[in-house]
């Protein structure tokens, strides 16, 4: 199991060989064998630190040359995800028109369907109950034309009453779902 350091231990070694040296750098009397053997231990403990900095250098750059890289991928693969959407928030746009295209369709059909069915009742109601009983009572056959031109003429406000109506009932319903 790895060692957790604080950062003052990490080099606390090569601080207190420093402090070492200058002490000794400051002594007077210390014999020139001595000043010579820690002359040596400096060199190569800076010959090891600067072999240690030129790896550190070399991990941080192949560290950060591949961080740069991956950022690179991230930049693209975020623009072809927002591509992606945008691409789909057009062809959502597109689907909710078709839908609403078909739904209208279909509303309108059944909207036909019942002014058409309206239309045969009224139509079966002024030919069998209300062109005889006016007929009767006025004895003007001319009545019955207006009658059938009055529904004729009602056809498309009930029409679009229905459809109206439907397709409410349709928003409401998808509105739910």
């Amino acid at each position: 199991m790895a060692k957790n350091f604080t950062q003052s231990e990490v080099f606390q070694s090569e601080i207190d060989f420093l402090n070492e040296v200058r002490a000794l750098a400051e002594d007077d009397d210390i014999p020139a064998e001595k000043v010579k053997e820690n002359y040596k231990l400096l060199c190569d403990k800076y010959d090891r630190l600067i072999g240690e900095a030129k790896l550190l250098t070399s991990v941080s750059d192949r560290l950060h040359s591949k961080l740069n890289e991956a950022n690179e991928k991230l930049k693209k693969q975020s623009d072809e995800i927002n591509k992606i959407n945008d691409d789909l928030k057009v062809n959502n746009q597109l689907l909710q028109d078709t839908i609403d295209q078909l739904v209208k369709a279909k509303v309108g059909r059944k909207a036909s369907s019942i002014v058409l069915l309206i239309a045969i009742i009224l139509f079966i109601i002024s030919e069998g109950w209300l062109e005889p009983m006016v007929e009767s009572q006025i004895g003007n056959p001319q009545i019955g034309f207006l009658f059938k031109l009055g529904i004729a003429v009602l056809l498309k406000p009930i029409d679009v009453l229905v459809e109206r109506y439907m397709m409410r009932r349709a928003l409401k319903q998808r509105e739910k779902s």
